[in-house]
């Protein structure tokens, strides 16, 4: 399948010869959170030693290097001076992303209509190599068509934020579906693509776009089958984001049932929602939900639907008849 068209794309910041991803302020401050431990770490401070040299109170240190807060260029100059990094590439490269964790990010005229964890996950979307989706009632978001997305919000969000909450949908569908994208899996449970969202026509259409991208050298589609009962985290809409630093934690974006939003870091297994636990279930779930068998379901489920009178596909292919 050709790649999707794609309007946008990811800018870069140049300084002093160092070149980073503008793909969102707050990534950039985690990036730089995580290397400004680390070159603490290396040179063997404590951050009380640090707090100390520097002049400051030990919560504003422990506050950026948990990125809760941001680091003025000075105080960034000051603090690798005191680390005694003398690489003028890695000095550039920091500088960089402390400017960087300053802009604005490209969903920010939409931060009135989405809710904050969700528009924390946005960041960490750009950013990705690879991620991994489950969603137990709904066609995700990247994956829905705009007659199928709209009748979704039109039931879900306050009329006023309809539109703009479709355009935020269609706009990340532009910068990931794409050649140089990340990466993207989805595992649906039957459920999905078994409820008629919008009518027969709507959701026909629907799965016919799923077809459409299972073929996109980017995505690998799953359905999993009724027939293999419950399994781990069933009632639970997750995301997964995993980043070609291979020192960079996974991060879990979770979307309960109840409306609550939530984003966790690292590989922390002590945590019910670490995100160790979301991607090991998300393999395990690979392994019912097979690659192989999705399309005979997907047809099936058209079948279901019924075609238009006079269609060549009025009825389903005979291989799907025993595939749900």
């Amino acid at each position: 399948m050709a790649d999707l068209p794609a309007r946008a794309f990811i800018a870069t910041y140049m300084t002093g010869g160092a070149q980073v991803p503008l793909t969102d302020p707050a990534l950039q401050r985690r990036k730089l959170r995580d290397q400004l431990r680390r070159l603490r770490e290396s040179a063997g401070f404590t951050q009380r030693e640090v707090a100390d040299e520097m002049e400051w109170s030990l919560s504003k240190l422990i506050r950026i290097e948990a990125g809760r807060n941001g680091i003025s260029i000075t105080d960034l100059r000051a603090l690798i001076g005191h680390y005694r990094v003398t690489d003028q590439a890695v000095v550039d490269r920091l500088i960089a992303m402390a400017r960087a964790a300053r802009e604005r990010p490209w969903w920010d005229r939409y931060r009135d209509i989405a809710d904050p964890a969700f528009l924390l996950s946005l960041g960490y979307e750009g950013a990705a190599s690879i991620i991994r989706t489950f969603e137990p009632m709904l066609v995700p978001g990247l994956l829905q068509t705009e007659e199928y997305a709209l009748e979704v919000l039109q039931l879900t969000s306050p009329p006023e934020q309809v539109d703009m909450r479709a355009e935020l949908r269609f706009e990340r569908q532009e910068r990931l579906l794409r050649s140089d994208g990340p990466q993207l899996h989805f595992i649906l449970d039957e459920n999905v693509i078994s409820r008629a969202v919008g009518g027969p026509e709507v959701m026909r259409r629907q799965v016919r776009r799923l077809k459409e991208l299972a073929d996109h050298p980017q995505i690998s589609l799953r359905v999993l089958p009724f027939g293999n009962g419950l399994y781990g985290y069933f009632r639970t809409s997750y995301v997964l984001f995993e980043f070609e630093d291979p020192e960079e934690d996974i991060v879990l974006y979770i979307e309960r049932a109840n409306g609550e939003a939530i984003v966790r870091e690292g590989v922390d297994w002590a945590d019910d929602d670490a995100p160790g636990r979301f991607l090991e279930t998300y393999f395990d779930n690979e392994q019912l939900a097979s690659l192989e068998g999705t399309p005979a379901i997907l047809d099936a489920c058209v079948g279901r639907l019924g075609w238009p009178d006079g269609s060549a596909e009025s009825a389903p292919p005979d291989s799907a008849e025993g595939s749900t």
